[in-house]
């Protein structure tokens, strides 16, 4: 089924006609944030050894890649990337500045609550990072936002040693294979390729993940969030002037994933940058009342008073 089978919201001209004039201090904090990280990145040693085996049930059972490995082999490198990037994230976020102290503080002298900062944020454990809150003497959401911005880094710097021990091309999940992530945006490419169940004449899907950068196929016209596949309740909303930009939004979950079209377009991008550049569409799909599917730190920020409501 082609994008011209979701009905289409047009006439969002007026919310969206200047996103860098409106969005531009959101878009220049988390564009230094993104930039620091790929800096830590890069100083990172990276894994010294590979993945001997993987438990092939588990992951296509649904477990990423992260959740099949010993978390010791990633407790280094996020010490390492912490002390890059939690300080700098002071300079940029100053009402953190005394949490990211308290943090940093703790990272140096309590290896055992380290440890377990590394499991929340690589499996998602809230029970975890609620008693890690609680030792370190800050909100669980403050302590998550911290490690997100540290792990980041280090799960980038494995991840291309993690995908050598397994082939993900049949992972069918709408999060990231690699760190269970779910999508900042999506991309509507072509290529090709011989066609499969994920490949439609019109182009194929491809989500980003905000945290290790990795990308993966996902099917066309289903809810990444509650799967839904009714293209009466599937919205396209676009933007005048912007017609590669989309907001591609579920009805019955109340999800919305933004999307760009590339495929008229295959030249190469930064996709961190991308999605973040596309944060005028969170600011619109959050003003019609729609939550977002990322994770990713500048779609929780109030928007919906950052723009005029729909006329």
């Amino acid at each position: 089924m082609s994008s011209s089978d979701i009905d289409e919201k047009s006439g969002l001209q007026a919310e969206a006609t200047d996103p860098g004039k409106i969005f531009g201090e959101i878009i220049n904090r988390f564009g230094k944030v993104l930039a620091w990280q790929d800096k830590a990145k890069d100083e990172l040693e990276g894994p010294s050894t590979g993945i001997e085996a993987y438990d092939e049930n588990r992951f296509f059972s649904g477990e990423p890649l992260v959740a099949l490995v010993d978390q010791a082999r990633f407790v280094s490198d996020f010490i390492a990337s912490a002390r890059t990037i939690w300080p700098l994230m002071s300079t940029v976020f100053p009402p953190q500045a005394e949490t990211l102290s308290l943090l940093a503080d703790r990272l140096e002298h309590d290896l055992p609550w380290v440890e377990s900062c590394v499991t929340a944020v690589a499996h998602g454990h809230a029970d975890v990072l609620e008693e890690a809150s609680c030792r370190a003497g800050v909100l669980p959401g403050a302590l998550l936002l911290a490690l997100r911005s540290a792990w980041s880094p280090v799960v980038s710097a494995h991840r291309v040693t993690l995908l050598a021990g397994i082939a993900t091309d049949l992972w069918n999940r709408s999060y990231c294979p690699v760190c269970g992530s779910e999508p900042d945006m999506s991309t509507l490419e072509c290529h090709p390729e011989a066609s499969d169940f994920l490949i439609s004449k019109s182009g194929q899907l491809w989500h980003h993940c905000p945290v290790c950068d990795h990308r993966w196929r996902y099917q066309r016209m289903t809810c990444p969030v509650c799967e839904n596949q009714d293209h009466e309740s599937l919205w396209k909303f676009t933007v005048a002037d912007r017609p590669r930009e989309y907001i591609y939004a579920c009805d019955k979950c109340r999800r919305y994933l933004p999307c760009l079209d590339m495929s008229e377009d295959q030249g190469r991008i930064e996709f961190r940058k991308a999605a973040l550049g596309l944060v005028h569409l969170d600011a619109i799909a959050q003003n019609r009342g729609y939550s977002p599917v990322s994770t990713a730190p500048w779609t929780a920020l109030g928007m919906t008073e950052s723009i005029p409501g729909p006329s």
